[in-house]
């Protein structure tokens, strides 16, 4: 955990620490000499570690479940905890919540982490809470933490059970058994959302006949239908009739109860009529009927409207109308009650034209009966879509002096309604309507006009297509036309002769002039390209198809004659023909130049002594002149660069290169000269060319000792070894080692002895309290020839010190400032102060 310095007694921290894990450390340290014996002493030190925040809270649950019943008085739910790691002055937490608090249902008290309810609440409206709440420290808002408290509301039974509607049911006075279902629902749950369902009054007793029972006598010859008695019957619970007539009602009181503590109740009325028996079938007045209905009629707007008779009375002969399952897709629907057909989305012709649907008419009888009618909706076409041209844009050519009323090209459009709507006119409504003509049924575009390439070039129409439909629509179309050129011009040279010149010792790809041709054509056959015929073709001269300049394509060295005539032809593209073709001469002059002289090499290679004596000849260079003028070949020759401390000097008239001052390879071994040569010209021609002079070696430095320092330690054994030595030549081998070592001094009482190959040995025992330290003069020789060469040098041998003599008492004095902390002075393994000890003298 800590690290003392050996030498510097300096006490660090090596791991991190943590207060938290242990709070502080006992320390011993020791303090021991090198002598021989060593001696020690040791002290104690305490180290108290002092906090820092460098916790966090952390809550003892990532997720805390709470309940609490619904309806409620404010009141405590549940406790949140966080803890800090950290000391009592860190360690603090406050609480609070920051996500989930639906309403301001909840506080959380900042201190003591209690999570309490502010508002009753309704587990109907919220089942359950999902709050975030967080733990931070006072002072240091960064350091938080976060918990997901889940608090779930109990339910109590505070809801009545529901009737889904109120019932009214029509019974037929004919139907032996009815049933109808009623449903109630309980926004509770569990036992308090279970519901049970009970008729209030209950016809517990049968009808019972009155009188009871009930004699009469009749006479034997009573005519027939003779009414002879009546019979009247009861219901103690109803008191009333048992016989309920068409067109009456009878009322039924339902009660739904949940199962809660305490129960809670709500009840409804379910009211029957009754109705007579369903004689007759709904009746159309025809079996197949057709509406017809423009394509753009709104959406929303009646289409046409059915009807159906009923000769029942009251709910038998209510009719309703619905069309047919297949059918429910068509843009169509019939009114349930009224029978008129409406538009449900819009219409077009061009995607359907008809639509063929099937109508139930059903009555309200208690066993229904119905019709069906077969209805054809025909959709009429309105002009409601414009021609459609088959491109947005034309392009096309025409050749320029083409005949008038010619065909350029034909337009194409269509239009997808139908008949009248779907006939199609076209017409040309911005453009050079003087110059072209379109065709209004079939739209071919024709010429009014004989067109020039290069007066005009290009031709804009607009084009329009227009259906003839009283409300007419149309379409916009643009036609490019681009007029081609014809070639009706021969190219023409602006010059019948071009004359040009060029120096002799021009390079290859040098332009020497330019020839130009027109042609009044435009485009492609205005294009002028330039071609060499003839004897100028095999010349070294080139000419630029495109451009007509002419440039060498080879040396003119050779070429004897001064003035060179050449024939250029000027054409358009294509192949050559002998009418649509010009010619010009190219005089073209060679001016005579002065040439460089240049060497018989490119580069020159010596080797010269570093000993030779100043004057010596190196090498000899020489150029030759290609001119035929003999005064160019006589040359000035120059050393202008390379030639460092002016090494070399060149004779100017012979090219004879001399050692100008003394040479040192070691300090330059390599020189490279540029030499030039200079002829009489005017102006005056320069060649040149390198000379690299390389310096050989000779044996003209002493080897030098590199070590002059070694040590060694007293009270050694003879032979031990002292030093390995070397040396160093700055001649090049073979003038340098192998080396040769010996002692110049050496004696019979000499500690020492250096073999030839440089490995000094002791010759005794050495005691460093009679001589501390040597003073050898080390003789070193190189291998070199004619003669090797050496050199002397002192080496210092210092002698180590061994802790082989006992100590003698000494005083010593040690200095203590205090600067008010408090201080106390280290003490020995014997618990006295190191400061009042007696120290002892080693030597």
């Amino acid at each position: 955990m800590f690290h003392v310095d050996q030498l510097g007694g300096v006490l660090t921290v090596e791991n991190p620490l943590d207060y938290e894990s242990k709070k502080e450390f006992s320390l011993l340290i020791e303090a021991r000499d090198s002598g021989s014996p060593p001696f020690s002493s040791f002290v104690k030190i305490q180290i108290n570690i002092t906090d820092v925040n460098d916790n966090f809270p952390q809550f003892t649950q990532a997720e805390y479940r709470c309940e609490v019943y619904e309806n409620s008085p404010p009141s405590g739910v549940c406790d949140v905890l966080a803890i800090d790691a950290d000391s009592p002055n860190y360690s603090a937490v406050w609480y609070n919540i920051t996500e989930g608090n639906i309403d301001e249902s909840f506080t959380l008290d900042p201190e003591n982490g209690l999570v309490s309810t502010i508002v009753s609440l309704d587990r109907e409206s919220i089942p359950f809470f999902n709050l975030t709440v967080e733990a931070a420290e006072p002072d240091n808002p960064l350091h938080t933490d976060q918990a997901t408290v889940i608090i779930f509301v109990l339910d109590r039974n505070d809801n009545a059970p529901r009737f889904s509607e109120v019932y009214l049911a029509e019974v037929s006075e004919n139907a032996p058994i009815f049933i109808l279902q009623v449903f109630a629902t309980d926004r509770d749950i569990g036992k308090n959302s279970d519901v049970t369902v009970r008729i209030e009054q209950f016809n517990h007793h049968p009808p019972m006949f009155l009188p009871s029972p009930a004699f009469v006598v009749i006479p034997y010859d009573l005519v027939l239908g003779t009414e002879v008695f009546r019979l009247t019957a009861t219901d103690i619970d109803t008191n009333s009739s048992d016989h309920i007539d068409e067109n009456e009602s009878l009322t039924l009181l339902v009660v739904a109860k949940d199962l809660g503590y305490p129960s809670l109740t709500s009840q409804t009325e379910i009211t029957f009529e009754v109705i007579g028996k369903n004689q007759f079938s709904p009746r159309f007045s025809e079996t197949d009927v057709m509406f017809s209905v423009p394509e753009d009629l709104p959406f929303g707007s009646v289409a046409g409207k059915i009807q159906a008779e009923d000769g029942d009375y009251g709910p038998n002969g209510a009719i309703t109308y619905c069309i047919s399952p297949q059918d429910k897709y068509f843009p169509i629907s019939v009114g349930e009650f009224s029978g008129l057909l409406t538009l449900t989305r819009e219409l077009d012709y061009e995607k359907e034209s008809s639509y063929n649907l099937q109508i139930k008419a059903k009555d309200g009888g208690w066993i229904s009966k119905s019709a069906w009618l077969n209805v054809t909706v025909i959709v009429i076409d309105v002009n409601d879509n414009p021609p459609v041209f088959s491109m947005s844009e034309y392009i096309a050519t025409l050749r320029e002096n083409s005949k008038v009323r010619t065909n350029v090209l034909d337009v194409k459009a269509t239009d997808i309604d139908s008949g009248i709507n779907a006939q199609i006119s076209f017409s040309i409504i911005a453009g050079s309507l003087d110059k072209f003509a379109i065709d209004p049924i079939n739209g071919s575009i024709i010429t009014l006009d004989v067109f020039d390439y290069e007066h005009e070039k290009t031709f804009d129409l607009t084009i329009k297509a227009s259906n003839t439909a009283r409300h007419t629509l149309y379409s916009l179309a643009f036609v490019i036309i681009h007029i081609l050129d014809v070639n009706e011009f021969t190219p023409t040279f602006i010059k019948e002769r071009f004359n040009f010149s060029v120096f002799k010792n021009a390079p290859v790809g040098t332009s020497i002039g330019k020839v130009t041709a027109t042609d009044n054509d435009s485009g492609p056959e205005g294009e002028v390209v330039y071609l060499l015929f003839g004897h100028g073709k095999n010349l070294v001269f080139d000419i630029s198809s495109r451009s007509g300049e002419i440039h060498t394509s080879g040396s003119l060295r050779d070429r004897g004659n001064s003035n060179i005539i050449l024939k250029v032809l000027a054409k358009n593209s294509g192949i050559i023909n002998g009418t649509n073709v010009a010619e010009t001469l190219v005089n073209v002059t060679v001016i005579e130049t002065n040439d460089a002289p240049m060497f018989t090499s490119t580069s020159y290679e010596v080797n010269v002594k570093e000993d030779s004596p100043i004057g010596t000849s190196v090498l000899t260079v020489s150029a030759l002149d290609r001119d035929s003028v003999l005064e160019r070949n006589r040359f000035i020759f120059r050393i202008v660069d390379g030639n460092t401390n002016s090494s070399f000097s060149i004779d100017p008239l012979r090219g004879i290169v001399l050692v100008n001052s003394p040479l040192d390879r070691e300090r330059w071994s390599v020189y490279n000269l540029t030499v030039t040569a200079t002829d009489n010209g005017s102006p005056p021609a320069t060649g040149t060319t390198n000379v690299i002079v390389s310096i050989d070696d000779i044996n003209d430095n002493a080897p030098k000792l590199l070590t002059t320092k070694v040590q060694v330690k007293e009270n050694q054994p003879e032979e031990t070894i002292v030093a390995r030595l070397n040396a160093l030549d700055f001649d090049l081998p073979p003038n340098q080692g192998p080396f040769t070592f010996w002692l110049s001094n050496l004696s019979a009482e000499s500690a020492f002895f250096l073999t030839p190959d440089g490995v000094l040995l002791t010759t005794r025992v050495i005691d460093r309290e009679n001589v501390s330290e040597y003073r050898l003069l080390v003789v070193v020789k190189d291998a070199g020839l004619p003669l090797p060469l050496s050199s002397t040098t002192t080496l210092h041998v210092r002698v180590e010190d061994e802790n082989d003599n006992p100590p003698s008492p000494r005083n010593i004095f040690i200095e203590v400032k205090y600067f008010g902390t408090p201080f106390r002075l280290p003490q020995d393994a014997n618990g006295r102060t190191i400061g009042s000890r007696k120290f002892l003298n080693d030597t």
